[in-house]
């Protein structure tokens, strides 16, 4: 991939950030000259899709807001289970040149091999960032035909497709057909909403975990609107009052423990209810965490925090983002990232043991 770049004009305000940081940093503090520099926003995904464009996006506001107004391009680093990525920003020297715009799934690989487990704390965290809900999409010529979606539960089987056994939307998605008592079979390998659209045409799948970004550009007026597939339910972070995000852009969708409650006339709980709402609260609000390699210093980690907060919160910035998410991204501070981390690390036992009895179910 020839990584793309990004000059910016934001010297004035650059040039105050410093200023600003300067006088709040502890005595014979320095944030890393990038005057002049190029600093490589890496993400650990192939080119071409949402992580790529949204890192470029982000790209493209934040070097206008960083300290020194450097150059900004971003670089895919992509294979190993997305684990190229995360090890290339690992290892990077922290002086202030190397970023990660990483995907995030920390809520599965705490199911890694010991050795293979990574350790997310000893990055210089600066922030996260969610996408839209995902929602489950469906094929309506299955079990002879659905009127609507309430049909669905009264399914004996469905073919789920997804990324991989780990992928926490399509997890969500199967411990949501245990409870209405639906039988399913899960297909991996497919990754995008490109391939998997293309499966459920082909009816190697019947079911997949959809985007909103798919749903607003190709599903809402395509397949939907004549009748060939539905949306049956949303699935998005946990607000502060307990209750499920719903996306504005899925109006009318309800959301995973509503449709449940519908179906079943109960409100779900149980192991597989805990595992959609481990999800919910640890992955949803983040797909992407926003980092620095171990060891950059703590006054350049202050620079790079406020002038990512100053980035994301722009109107140009919002604009553009929510044309490549489908809604408005859901922006998550060091703060509170650090503690969906430790929240992560500290993952009961009992929702670890329900995580690997579904992954051996969907590897079967």
């Amino acid at each position: 991939m020839k990584p793309g770049m990004t000059k910016t004009p934001g010297a004035l305000a650059a040039s105050a950030l410093t200023a600003m940081l300067a006088l709040t940093a502890p005595a014979g503090a320095q944030v890393l000259d990038l005057d002049g520099k190029t600093v490589t926003l890496v993400h650990n995904a192939s080119p071409g899709g949402a992580t790529g464009l949204s890192a470029q996006v982000l790209a493209d506001a934040w070097a206008q807001t960083m300290a020194g107004n450097p150059t900004m391009v971003v670089q895919s680093v992509a294979g190993g289970a997305l684990t190229k990525g995360i090890d290339h920003v690992m290892e990077a020297r922290p002086d202030g040149l190397t970023l990660g715009y990483l995907a995030w799934q920390g809520t599965t690989r705490i199911l890694d091999p010991e050795i293979l487990q990574i350790p997310f704390e000893e990055f210089g965290t600066i922030a996260g960032i969610g996408g839209s809900n995902f929602l489950v999409h469906a094929r309506t010529d299955l079990g002879g035909g659905l009127e609507g979606r309430d049909e669905f539960a009264s399914l004996e089987s469905v073919k789920v497709g997804g990324y991989s056994p780990k992928m926490t939307q399509g997890m969500q998605t199967l411990a949501a057909l245990d409870l209405l008592g639906v039988d399913w079979s899960y297909v991996s390998g497919m990754f995008g909403d490109g391939p998997l659209y293309a499966a459920l045409q082909r009816g190697e799948i019947e079911a997949y975990p959809a985007t909103t970004a798919q749903y607003m550009n190709e599903l809402e007026a395509g397949p939907i609107a004549d009748g060939t597939s539905m949306a049956v339910w949303q699935m998005g972070p946990i607000l502060e009052d307990g209750t499920m995000k719903k996306d504005p852009a899925l109006e009318g969708i309800p959301t995973v423990g509503e449709y449940i409650e519908a179906a079943t006339g109960a409100a779900p709980e149980g192991p597989m209810w805990d595992v959609v709402m481990y999800h919910a609260e640890a992955s949803a609000p983040v797909n992407w965490i926003v980092v620095a390699p171990p060891g950059t210093p703590e006054e350049h980690l202050a620079m790079l925090r406020e002038s990512f907060d100053a980035a994301v919160a722009d109107a140009a910035y919002l604009e553009q983002a929510t044309k490549v998410y489908g809604s408005p991204p859901n922006i998550v501070n060091a703060e509170e990232m650090s503690g969906i981390i430790a929240d992560v690390q500290n993952t009961p036992e009992e929702i670890k043991d329900a995580m690997r009895g579904l992954i051996d179910r969907m590897e079967r």
